[in-house]
């Protein structure tokens, strides 16, 4: 058999320490933002729809929606709540009721009634995410 030729290697001049500015990088910073809003709900014959909320932000956010029906309304409330990649989250409240729900990477919130009459409501909504500071 014949002989086996040697395989040189050379040391790389550079490593990961060379090219960074300092041997212990800080870590990077986040904030934490923490938004919270409320309205009420009116919806009737002619207006069946209402958009509540829509991302505006780059940021990857945690949004809580509570939905009150108020006992005087005629029609259920159907909340949808669409979300980057992933099916919508819906779910309705009867008349005299809350529900709330808790989702990720929400995209925006939608209002509808099920039934032709009014339905009159509330809705809370508290939004999350974590904004990127400077490095300190």
């Amino acid at each position: 058999m014949g002989k086996r030729a040697k395989k040189l290697y050379k040391s790389n001049p550079f490593s990961v320490i060379d090219i960074c500015p300092s041997p212990n990088p800080k870590p990077h910073v986040y904030d934490i933002v923490q938004n919270s809003l409320s309205g009420n709900i009116l919806l009737n014959d002619s207006i069946k729809n209402l958009e509540i909320w829509r991302e505006e932000i780059c940021e990857k956010s945690t949004v809580t929606l509570s939905v009150f029906n108020s006992s005087i309304s005629t029609s259920f409330i159907k909340a949808i709540i669409n979300r980057y990649i992933k099916c919508p989250i819906e779910f309705t409240v009867p008349p005299g009721n809350t529900i709330s729900a808790t989702v990720e990477n929400a995209e925006s919130i939608m209002i509808s009634k099920e039934c032709t009459g009014i339905l009159e409501g509330r809705y809370c909504l508290d939004i999350s995410f974590a904004a990127s500071s400077s490095w300190d």
